[in-house]
Order: C-alpha cells, then structure tokens, then sequence
C-alpha cells in the first residue's frame, strides 16, 4: 500500500489512508477513528476485533547535520518482541485517547525523557503483525534538539539501550527483502537491515522504517 500524503489544518503531513482523521489535527485524532480505519484497510485480511492496538512513536531528530532516527533495543528475556530492534512505543492503554497519547506515553517510560522532548508532525499508516497479532499506528515527530538524548535513562525492564539509525547511511547497510505468503494466503513484505554488531531490524518496524526513508527528504525539508 502506497502512503499518499496530505497537509491537516495546521500544515502537518498526515497519511490521506486515514480519511476519517482529516478534519481535524493528527494529535486529535482518537482511537475511535483510528478503530474504523483499521477496519476498512485490514478488515478482509485480519480478525481485526482480535488485534491488540499499539502505536509507537518515530522520533526523527539530526545529530551534526545528518539526519536520523532513534530506536530502541529491546531485552532478549522479554516473552513478545523480546532482542527485537524497534520504535519505542507499545500497546494503548483505556486512559489513551489516541494512538498519538498512546505512541508519547510509551516514549516517555522507556526512554525516560519528557514526552514533549517529541513534536509530533504526522502518522503513517498501520502495520500489522500477523504472526503476534498487533496493530500498529506509526507518529512521526522530531527531537528538536539532540543533546537531550544524554538524559535518557531507558527502562531496563524492557530495554537495553535507544540505538541512532542514520538515514543517509542507509544504502551502506546489509538490507535484503522478500515477500512472504503466510497460511491465510496473504502476502507480505518481509525487509530486513542487518546492522553493525549483528543487530537486525526486520518485520513490522523495517517497513515502517522503509516508509521513513521514502519520505524523508519530505519530512526534514518541512519541519
């Protein structure tokens, strides 16, 4: 599914795949509106009432110049996603209104920083994890300013450390991708990066990450 993007009131680019959440800013945008979407894309293709609602936030920032995104490493001994390599966030809590509340309260445990460290700027459109059975909201926003990253203090129940993936290296990394045909016979862009130090990102967040990269100049020539 190709994201096509459009300006919401204040000027933010927001994924049009979200037609419901127009007309108003993305930061509004709750999980009511986000449910009926998530229905219309993924509705013939997943028990979608059965799927765990998550969103995670995709902190773009630039450190000397060189534009970036911030990751998390999660611990190996975690029983879901456990040694995986992803954006922070996790699953919506009752108290989230949207996914946008749900995406900067997961930052802020895990990375420790204030959640307003994080200018949302926009949303892609949901990722779903067949094989566990989540879907994914993607926000985007920026660190305006780098050294805020020398106050994190990650949540050592679940993660190991943040990780700055640099996007204008890109190309130099081992990346392959197939598509995968799972048993319901859907199939699926499966990317992997292979990173120095054997880390891998792969799966729901490599191809968020994909979609970052297409759309990057975009972002960082805008904000």
């Amino acid at each position: 599914m190709n994201t096509e993007f459009i300006d919401d009131k204040k000027g933010r680019r927001i994924s049009r795949d979200f037609e419901s959440c127009l007309h108003g800013p993305v930061t509004y945008c709750d999980w009511r509106r986000i449910d009926e979407d998530i229905i219309r894309l993924f509705g013939k293709s997943a028990d979608v009432p059965s799927l765990s609602r998550s969103a995670v936030i995709v902190p773009l920032l630039q450190i000397s110049d060189k534009p970036a995104v911030l990751l998390v490493e999660k611990r190996k001994d975690l029983p879901k996603h456990g040694g995986q390599v992803a954006f922070p966030g996790g699953r919506k809590e009752p108290y989230d209104v949207g996914p946008v509340d749900t995406a900067l309260r997961e930052f802020a445990e895990e990375t420790g920083l204030p959640s307003d460290v994080v200018c949302v700027v926009g949303m892609l459109e949901p990722e779903v994890t067949y094989t566990t059975g989540y879907v994914i909201v993607p926000i985007v926003g920026f660190i305006r300013n780098a050294d805020i990253l020398k106050q994190v203090r990650v949540d050592t129940n679940e993660i190991t450390r943040i990780i700055l993936f640099f996007l204008d290296e890109a190309n130099r990394q081992d990346f392959k991708a197939e598509t995968l045909t799972l048993s319901s016979g859907i199939s699926l862009l499966y990317p992997e990066y292979e990173l120095k130090g054997g880390l891998r990102i792969w799966g729901a967040t490599a191809r968020i990450l994909l979609k970052i990269l297409a759309y990057a100049e975009d972002f960082f020539k805008e904000h």
